[in-house]
């Protein structure tokens, strides 16, 4: 389940520039975030996708804004 997580958060975080933080607070990020995620994980709950991100965010596991925007 990581990788698809860390997928979904790429995508978002390429498209939206938005934080992890932001995508568990924001309804509408949240939805296009959770949309992405069960392409791949069909069925999961809302719950466990969520739990997943956060657990990722926490550990460091995923990508960095300034990692991925050449400025």
């Amino acid at each position: 389940m990581e990788p698809v997580l860390v997928s979904a958060y790429t995508r978002m975080l390429e498209a939206r520039l938005c934080s992890a933080d932001l995508i568990l607070e924001d309804p509408v990020l949240r939805a296009e975030f959770l949309d992405i995620a069960r392409e791949a994980l069909p069925g999961r709950p809302e719950r466990d996708l969520l739990h997943g991100l956060t657990n990722l965010r926490k550990r460091g596991k995923l990508p960095r804004r300034n990692n991925l925007i050449p400025w």
